[in-house]
């Protein structure tokens, strides 16, 4: 009895003869018919008896596409835009190619692929330039520079700036300014700024450091007179004659060359009234510029009263300039007179 496999081949063979009618069917039946029995009862036999390993084979086969499957859709997938994974695993940077249709003329499409790249900053550190110090000049110094200040003397540089620098703080232009600073450097209430040359003098060589604080006060020089042997005494004390020279000039102060004889920074001067004169003065020279002209930080007499200011004391190419010479001119004479029986220097030595 025939399997419903090889009764299922008969029906194909009768199929294509009937379709194609190549040849009568008694020769198809005859080819076979007598041939085929054999052959499908081989066939339909091994069919049969391997039918469970085919079973197998189907089953693997699905096991394996079920794994391929999972592992496609289960397996971490890293996005495009560079966005954390399933699993939380970051993703590098990759290129983003976009497809963008672009219509032509034609009935075709035109497709062009533009490339966007997504990448992870990078940091450029930039060296900052320190400008190097640029060596910035003090008012002093500038003034050194051009000329308003002359390093000459037997003070070092250094001196002369503290004498300068010293000599600007006792600066009080007006009369009543100049009244309050009178009654600090000699520390009494009723101190005028008239009687003050000797005392402002000290203060400010003291306060240079070029003369002792210990030694005395100020005040000591309080209308202190050479002539006088005691006064004598308190002015050696201040400037010891082995460290000070001392030199008396009896000529009337606008008469003197001063190109021949000039005072210098952190010279003491006594200056003597004489005939003619109405007040005798004290004062120290603070500084010295390119061109000779010496300059003090001294009380004087103004059209507005008594001041403490820094005043021109002469020029060696101008006679007529500086207090010197309006000191000893009648036509000033309300405002004091005084230098008609000469000067005397007090000066440090050099290399003290």
């Amino acid at each position: 009895m025939l399997t419903k496999a090889c009764q299922s081949e008969r029906l194909l063979i009768n199929s294509i003869t009937n379709h194609f009618n190549i040849l009568p069917k008694q020769v198809y039946h005859t080819l076979f018919y007598t041939s085929i029995p054999v052959l499908s009862a081989k066939i339909c036999i091994m069919r049969s008896k391997d039918l469970k390993y085919l079973g197998y084979g189907f089953g693997i086969g699905a096991l394996l596409a079920s794994l391929f499957f999972a592992g496609y859709f289960f397996v971490p997938q890293f996005s495009a835009s560079g966005r954390s994974s399933l699993f939380g695993v970051k993703s590098t940077p990759t290129a983003v190619f976009t497809l963008t249709a672009q219509s032509t003329s034609t009935s075709a499409s035109t497709f062009t692929a533009a490339a966007t790249i997504t990448d992870t900053p990078t940091i450029t550190f930039t060296p900052t330039l320190i400008p190097s110090p640029t060596a910035t000049l003090t008012a002093i110094e500038m003034k050194i520079e051009n000329g308003e200040i002359a390093i000459r003397g037997p003070l070092t540089r250094e001196q002369q700036i503290k004498l300068y620098e010293a000599s600007l703080f006792f600066i009080a232009p007006t009369y009543e300014l100049s009244k309050q600073m009178s009654v600090r450097i000699n520390n009494a209430r009723f101190s005028d700024p008239n009687t003050t040359c000797g005392p402002l003098s000290i203060a400010i060589l003291q306060r240079a450091g070029i003369i002792s604080e210990e030694a005395l006060v100020p005040h000591d020089f309080f209308l202190i007179n050479p002539d006088l042997g005691k006064d004598r005494s308190v002015i050696k004390t201040a400037f010891a004659p082995e460290q000070y020279t001392n030199t008396r000039y009896k000529i009337r102060i606008d008469q003197v060359d001063w190109g021949t004889i000039p005072l210098a920074p952190g010279d003491f001067i006594y200056i003597y009234s004489g005939t003619g004169g109405n007040f005798e003065h004290m004062l120290i020279v603070n500084r010295v510029d390119s061109q000779g002209r010496a300059y003090s930080v001294t009380n004087y007499n103004t059209q507005q009263g008594f001041v403490i200011d820094e005043a021109l004391l002469y020029d060696p190419a101008d006679s007529n300039a500086g207090l010197f010479s309006q000191w000893t001119e009648k036509q000033f004479a309300k405002l004091g007179s005084t230098g008609y029986a000469g000067f005397e220097v007090w000066r440090l030595k050099e290399n003290q």
